[in-house]
């Protein structure tokens, strides 16, 4: 079928599933109306010689055209369209292109992640696959996490309720936090990376309680975001309260500049009850990140607002340093501002920024 042919609804429906790849979407469609994937996808545009598009590793890129005639053959508005499937507003493609549907691979670092399959449930034979920002997700609905078509991980978290509860407050800190949420989570995230791999903190107690309840050992590192996630998610919120301090030029606890690290540090360790094995060894971790988050503030404008109070929670932060661009997509480990990286060697290089 041609671009310019008139398109109408197909005879059935499918339910739209918000974050839903568009590859994930169009193989859905095409087999509840008993179509083949390259059918449906000339339907709406693709050239003759269109391929299948593996929903695990790639993409489908539509344009305005194509984008269209998706939506008169799903019986829904352009708008329904583009709110369900959110990687439509990434596709370069424009007006005027002469080919209006393209398949390409993902990144590596933005695989798709599979749905959960409870949710999923009523949906088709065929799994979903949804857009996100890491390489899992969490559904608070019914405790799952799930991870990328590399390993298609499902796994059920009724004894680990712990991660479930870290996802609801992740949650409302990004609420709280706006874009820079992530940056912080990135941060986290890699702090505890580093005591994971060099045996530090949690890996005795509560972290090797996880790996036993998964069934897994310190090979398995597709589990450590898991194993890790609640701690990194009371260590970004400790992070966000020294930034909303630093924001206004303050140290931690309202303190001279070089006199909070300690202390913020300290009460981290608190915060996780863990303060023994932060004073053994677990601060440098921390120490690093503070070194890339460094009060820049000149003394004599932070003398002037000495009386200005911290950013409050409820209100957005502007990205600071180092972060000046946050990636809505990728690897959690790619915008950190911390070096090192999961599975790799504690090199001497790395240990110049964390100990």
């Amino acid at each position: 079928m041609g671009i310019e042919e008139p398109v109408a609804p197909l005879p059935r429906r499918v339910v739209m599933v918000r974050g839903e790849t568009v590859a994930s979407y169009l193989w859905r469609l095409a087999e509840c109306n008993g179509m083949r994937f390259e059918e449906l996808a000339r339907h709406i545009g693709a050239p003759r010689t269109v391929k299948r598009a593996d929903p695990r590793f790639e993409e489908v890129r539509l344009g305005p055209v194509a984008r269209q005639r998706l939506a008169l053959v799903s019986g829904r508005s352009v708008e329904q369209v583009v709110q369900a499937l959110v990687s439509l507003v990434d596709c370069r493609i424009g007006a005027r292109a002469r080919r209006q549907v393209e398949i390409e691979s993902w990144p590596e670092g933005r695989l798709p992640v599979r749905a959960c399959a409870l949710c999923a449930v009523g949906l088709g034979e065929r799994p979903v696959w949804r857009v996100s920002g890491e390489q899992w997700a969490v559904c608070v609905r019914h405790g799952r996490w799930t991870a990328t078509a590399q390993g298609e991980v499902q796994v059920g978290l009724e004894r680990l309720p712990e991660a479930v509860d870290a996802h609801v407050r992740r949650v409302r800190l990004e609420r709280r936090m706006g874009p820079y949420a992530r940056a912080l989570m990135a941060d986290a995230q890699q702090v505890a990376v580093y005591w994971w791999q060099c045996r530090q903190m949690a890996w005795r107690g509560v972290w090797r309680r996880r790996q036993e309840i998964l069934g897994v050992d310190r090979s398995a590192l597709w589990a450590v975001p898991l194993v890790v996630y609640p701690e990194a998610v009371v260590v970004a919120e400790a992070m966000a309260v020294r930034e909303r301090q630093r924001a206004v030029g303050r140290s931690f606890a309202g303190g001279p500049a070089g006199w909070s690290t300690g202390r913020w540090t300290a009460w981290v360790g608190e915060r996780l009850g863990m303060g023994r094995e932060m004073a053994d060894g677990g601060h440098r971790a921390l120490e690093a990140w503070l070194m890339a988050h460094r009060n820049t503030v000149p003394v004599v404008t932070r003398l002037a607002r000495q009386e200005e109070r911290a950013v409050p929670r409820s209100v957005p932060l502007p990205l600071l340093e180092p972060h000046r661009v946050v990636p809505d997509y990728g690897g959690w480990e790619e915008v950190s501002c911390l070096p090192w990286r999961l599975g790799a060697p504690m090199t001497s290089t790395l240990w110049q920024h964390g100990g």
